[in-house]
C-alpha cells in the first residue's frame, strides 16, 4: 500500500455518526468509497396523450392559397371535455427525440411480435395538452400551384406526468411548450404541424433537470455491489404528491429536533398527517420519542419502522396542520448547490441552515451516499438536504472528523433510498 493509499484508508475509518452522543462505531477493514456507477439503461415509453384544452378555444385556422394565403372566415374552436389521442401519429417523434437524448424508449405491440409482454417498461409518460393552435394555409394543388397539401406554424403546450412501474407512483411532473414550421405544402399537413410541435415538447421534456434526475434514478432492486431493500407493507404518505416547493426559510418549520433519553437528533416532516424521516441512529431502541417544533411545542411520537441497515427510521406524530416538505427522487449532479436544515449540538440551535453543493455520489459498503460539503455536526443527523427548491433531496446521516474537526466530508442518505428502505409511497 502507497503512502497515500494508507493515508485515504485512515480517513474512511474516521467516519462518526451526527447525532449528539450517539457516535457510531467505525467498522475495521472499512474499504474506500467508490463512485457511484450506472445502472442499466431505464426504459421508458409513450402511455397516454390527452386533449385537454379549455372549451371555446381555437385551436385552428385554414386559409387557401399557393404562395400568398388568404384567411378564412371560420376558425375551428375546441368543444370541452377531455379526449384520448390516437398515440400513433406522436409514437415516433416520442421515439426519435428521446432516443436522441440517449434513452431507451419501448414501442408496444412493434418491439417484439412475439412477445405481448414486450411493451412494458421501466417508466411511463403521459401528457395532457392544455393549448394547441395550428395556423395553416391549403394549397389546392395543379399545374401552376404545385403539389397539394397545407403548409403552416403550430404551437403545443403540454403538462407531463411520468410513472414508475417500479414504485407504482408518478415521480416527475412537468410543463412543457413547443412550435413547429412546414414551410412547404404536404399531404397531411395539419398532423405532420402537430406531430412537429408534439416532437419539440418532447425535446424540452427529454432535457428537464427534474426528469432527466428521475428517470435516472437508481433502481430499487439489487445491483452488484448495492445493497436493496426488503419487502414490507407500503405507507402512503399523505399529501406529499400536492407538497410545494417553498423557499428554504419557510422549509425551516417542517424539520424538528428529535429527543430521546440518551441525546438529539433531526427529523423531517414529509407527510400530512406527521409522519417524520430521521436515523435509526437517533431513535436507538425507543418506542417513543419527543419532537420538538420550530416554534418550541412538543409532542410525542412513535417510532413507526425502522431499517437499521440503511440508518433510516420512520416516526409518527401529531402534524399540527405543517406543511410536509417536497420530495424530489432522482439522481443529483456534483456541485449543484444544496442545503442542510437541523438541530446541530443541541435544541439551542434547532432550524440551523448551512449551504454547500453536492460534491459527489457514493456508494460504501453496498449503500448509496450523497457527499457534500454542506456543514453538519453530531445532532444534525435525520435533517434534510434540500435542493434550491426547497425539496428534500437527502437525510444527514454522518460525517468524517479528523482530530475532532470537521472537515467537510458529509454524507447524506438519498432521499429515493430512505424511502424505498422504509417502503414509502408518497400521496
Amino acid at each position: 500500500m502507497t503512502r497515500s493509499q494508507a493515508a485515504f484508508a485512515g480517513m474512511m475509518l474516521g467516519w462518526l455518526s451526527v447525532c449528539g452522543a450517539a457516535f457510531a462505531q467505525p467498522a475495521q477493514n472499512t474499504p474506500a468509497a467508490t463512485d457511484q456507477s450506472a445502472g442499466t439503461q431505464s426504459s421508458i415509453k409513450l402511455a397516454r396523450l390527452v386533449m385537454g384544452i379549455p372549451a371555446g378555444e381555437a385551436w385552428l385556422s385554414l386559409g387557401v392559397g399557393s404562395i400568398t394565403c388568404t384567411p378564412q372566415p371560420d376558425l375551428k374552436g375546441w368543444t370541452g371535455g377531455r379526449v384520448d389521442q390516437e398515440l400513433a401519429p406522436f409514437s415516433g417523434p416520442f421515439k426519435t427525440e428521446m432516443e436522441r437524448a440517449g434513452y431507451k424508449v419501448v414501442t408496444p405491440g412493434t418491439d417484439n411480435l412475439f412477445d405481448s409482454g414486450s411493451g412494458s417498461a421501466d417508466y411511463e409518460a403521459a401528457g395532457v395538452i392544455t393549448s394547441a393552435f395550428v395556423e395553416g394555409c391549403i394549397n389546392p394543388g395543379g399545374l401552376l400551384n404545385g403539389p397539394a397539401g397545407i403548409r403552416g406554424d403550430g404551437s403545443l403546450k403540454i403538462d407531463w406526468q411520468v410513472y414508475s412501474r417500479i414504485r407504482k407512483e408518478v415521480i416527475a411532473r412537468v410543463s412543457t411548450s413547443g412550435t413547429s414550421k412546414v414551410p412547404k405544402s404536404v399531404p397531411g399537413g395539419v398532423t405532420r404541424i402537430v406531430a412537429e410541435a408534439f416532437a419539440s415538447n418532447v425535446r424540452e421534456l427529454a432535457s428537464n433537470a427534474e426528469f432527466r434526475g428521475a428517470v435516472s434514478a437508481p433502481k430499487p432492486v439489487a445491483a452488484e455491489g448495492v445493497l436493496s431493500p426488503g419487502q414490507q407493507g407500503k405507507i402512503n404518505l399523505a399529501g406529499n404528491l400536492k407538497a410545494p416547493t417553498r423557499p428554504i426559510a419557510e422549509a425551516v418549520g417542517s424539520v424538528v429536533t428529535i429527543l430521546t433519553g440518551s441525546g438529539s437528533g433531526s427529523g423531517v416532516l414529509v407527510s400530512d398527517d406527521g409522519y417524520l424521516l430521521t436515523n435509526t441512529h437517533v431513535v436507538g431502541d425507543a418506542r417513543e420519542v419527543r419532537v420538538r417544533w420550530s416554534d418550541g411545542i412538543e409532542t410525542v411520537g412513535q417510532v413507526i419502522r425502522v431499517a437499521k441497515d440503511r440508518d433510516i427510521a420512520l416516526v409518527k406524530t401529531n402534524a399540527r396542520d405543517r406543511i410536509p416538505l417536497a420530495i424530489k427522487r432522482g439522481a443529483v449532479s456534483p456541485g449543484q448547490r444544496v442545503y442542510a436544515i437541523g438541530t446541530p449540538l443541541d435544541k439551542t440551535f434547532q432550524g440551523t441552515v448551512s449551504s454547500g453543493i453536492v460534491s459527489a455520489n457514493r456508494t460504501i459498503d453496498g449503500l448509496r451516499y450523497i457527499q457534500s460539503d454542506t456543514n453538519i455536526l453530531p445532532g444534525s443527523s435525520g435533517g434534510a438536504l434540500l435542493d434550491e427548491t426547497g425539496a428534500v433531496i437527502g437525510i444527514a446521516v454522518s460525517g468524517y472528523q479528523k482530530d475532532g474537526q470537521a472537515v467537510g466530508l458529509n454524507m447524506f442518505i438519498p432521499i429515493g433510498d430512505a424511502m424505498d428502505f422504509l417502503s414509502l409511497e408518497r400521496q
